[in-house]
């Protein structure tokens, strides 16, 4: 089909389009002018029902808007106590940190201490228990050596 065959096409499909939209019965309601007319006047009512409307919204976003203001400066306060109160909680655990570790070495050292003097302790009793066993050694070795040489 060439361009001005489909054009005529599309024209004589736009005007039986339109005649059955002509030839369709319409919908029963209809305003007339004098409905128009009343609603031409009624518009400064509609105005100002609008006007009241748009006021009332302004109002509640207003509200909304001072409520979130106070909400978000409580949040900020709650936010700085808060903060306050981790670090103070931080030093304080910082303390204790150092001081576990204070204990921690005070024990350590005391272990090592006891653990000295049981050392020590078990070495002189041992040293002890050394010098008596070599002692009666001793004594019996002269008195088997006496034994064997007759006397004069």
């Amino acid at each position: 089909m060439k361009a001005s065959s489909r054009f005529l096409v599309g024209t004589l499909l736009i005007a039986i389009w339109i005649a059955i939209g002509f030839t369709l019965p319409s919908s029963n309601v209809q305003a007339s002018w004098l409905d128009r007319f009343k609603d031409i006047y009624q518009l400064p009512e509609n105005v100002e029902q609008i006007q009241k409307d748009y006021e009332a919204t302004k109002q509640q976003l207003e509200e909304q808007k001072d409520k979130l203001s106070e909400a978000i400066q409580r949040s900020q306060e709650t936010e700085e106590k808060l903060l306050a109160q981790n670090q103070t909680l931080q030093k304080e655990n910082e303390l204790l940190q150092q001081r576990l570790k204070a204990m921690e070495q005070i024990a350590l050292n005391k272990e090592k201490r006891n653990h000295t003097i049981m050392v020590i302790t078990v070495t002189a009793i041992a040293f002890v228990v050394f010098y008596f066993v070599l002692g009666r050694l001793f004594r019996f070795i002269v008195w088997r050596r006496q034994r064997r040489r007759p006397r004069p």
